[in-house]
């Protein structure tokens, strides 16, 4: 026999603002160890300096499946920057086009990712990436101490 009562559930966003607070507590971890939600929201900031030498430009193009940042050269010593937000699946990726001409004349060639979050997020850098561009390749880090060799230039191309 019933006693008229019904069971009452929580309405919908109740049951979300519970989901959303295991999110943000350590009752649910990130399924990246190193990543969390306080994480998210945090902008970025790439930056890019020609350290290749004197009277040597360099010229680059870095893009994302969704931003081309356009054609820069910039001279020696010189820097250019950009900035965006990791996306909710960390799959953020900006890769980058570098070229510069040798005393010979011969074009320098290379293109590889300039940032990944999962790759880079914690690892290489967390808010500030420096690329420093040099003879012998790509250096990267969070600041000049911590900057090491990432990739070398493409000799296929020359």
């Amino acid at each position: 026999m019933s006693s008229g009562r019904r069971r009452l559930e929580p309405p919908l966003s109740t049951s979300l603002f519970m989901f959303v607070l295991a999110l943000s507590s350590n009752w649910c971890p990130s399924a990246y160890s190193t990543f969390s939600v306080n994480d998210w929201g945090e902008r970025i900031t790439v930056w890019v300096t020609n350290d290749l030498g004197p009277n040597t430009p360099l010229t680059f193009h870095c893009k994302s499946k969704d931003d081309d940042l356009g054609e820069r050269t910039l001279a020696y010593k010189q820097s250019w920057n950009w900035s965006f937000t990791i996306n909710f699946w960390w799959t953020t990726l900006f890769w980058c086009n570098m070229w510069w001409h040798d005393s010979n004349g011969q074009l320098v060639y290379a293109s590889h990712d300039a940032y990944k979050a999962k790759r880079d997020y914690r690892e290489h850098c967390r808010m500030d990436c420096f690329w420093s561009i040099r003879k012998d390749g790509w250096y990267y880090g969070d600041d000049a101490q911590s900057e090491k060799l990432m990739f070398t230039w493409d000799t296929t191309n020359q």
